[in-house]
């Protein structure tokens, strides 16, 4: 059970920091990314005239900027779909804990049950917002977001804890205000 609360609260922390994205102080770096959505040189990433593939072993040049476009709408909608289905799952695969370790194994497969079904929600949700977003780092990211869920199943064992905190470190870039 402590390591439900210690997922639960890592999920939850996860998926709600990208509505409070701008408040960060941008200390964390973000992982690769799609690259930029226009034109427009990035600011503050590179090494100057450094360039992606460049010889020499130069850095790429890397977007911080937050996402372009309709950024913001589909922003505000997976980050409302991601929060939502993350409280479900975690709820849910409580549930299932509890339900099985009092012998209630009715009540523990119901409760997987409905702990899977959020996470199909929750993947369906990230790939609706990715084919929605104009930035492609955006559409990027999610798309991820998506493939990642998608891989989880109604375990403890199936949260990858890590890539997740990656891909949310690149959203609450995007997301930023």
């Amino acid at each position: 059970m402590r390591r439900l609360l210690v997922t639960a609260a890592i999920a939850a922390a996860l998926f709600a920091a990208a509505g409070c994205s701008g408040e960060r102080d941008g200390a964390s770096g973000p992982g690769p990314s799609a690259g930029p959505s226009s034109g427009a040189p990035a600011t503050g990433a590179t090494t100057p005239g450094a360039s992606p593939g460049a010889p020499g072993g130069s850095p790429a040049v890397v977007d911080t900027r937050p996402a372009g476009g309709n950024g913001r709408e589909v922003c505000e909608a997976a980050t409302k779909a991601s929060t939502s289905s993350v409280q479900t799952f975690v709820s849910e695969l409580g549930k299932s804990l509890q339900a099985a370790g009092t012998g209630d194994t009715a009540g523990a497969e119901a409760a997987r049950r409905r702990a899977e079904a959020a996470l199909q929600t929750w993947g369906n949700a990230m790939r609706e917002q990715s084919a929605r977003a104009t930035d492609e780092r955006l559409k990027t990211v999610l798309a991820e977001i998506a493939t990642e869920v998608g891989t989880m199943k109604a375990s403890i064992e199936s949260v990858d804890e890590n890539k997740l905190q990656e891909l949310q470190q690149r959203l609450d870039q995007l997301c930023a205000t």
